[in-house]
């Protein structure tokens, strides 16, 4: 994915259970408010792509998300376990406790679909026979 500095309002949540949302997102966004939780810690996927996890899932006993563990094998980063829903955004900024900017349209429509076809839910082309 690439990032360009371009309006990019968008970020996509992944809950455990495979349940996605594209969400509006501006850099005063908060992704403890996204993920409905009191502290989101930043993992840095690639210099483009952000998750944000809820720091406190474990203890909180949210279950294990695989659908984001299988996203983040596609895009070829390391997939820790992580717990609970996950927010993706574009790239944080350096030096800010919390701003993030957005994915553009084309970001969060690929991260949809990587997450669809790792589910295999996008419906094929029917063949009459």
């Amino acid at each position: 994915m690439t990032f360009t500095h371009a309006a990019a309002p968008y970020a996509v949540t992944i809950r455990p259970d495979g349940w996605f949302e594209l969400a509006d997102w501006s850099p005063t966004a908060m992704a403890a408010d996204v993920l409905n939780c009191r502290l989101a810690r930043p993992v840095v996927v690639s210099s483009q792509l952000t998750m944000w996890v809820d720091e406190d899932a474990v203890s909180h006993g949210l279950p294990f998300n695989g659908r984001a563990a299988k996203v983040l094998r596609v895009l070829n980063a390391e997939a820790l376990p992580y717990f609970g829903p996950v927010l993706f955004t574009g790239p944080t900024e350096p030096h800010a406790v919390y701003g993030a900017h957005g994915l553009t349209e084309g970001q969060a429509l690929r991260l949809i679909e990587r997450h669809l076809t790792r589910l295999g839910k996008i419906p094929q082309q029917r063949t009459g026979r």
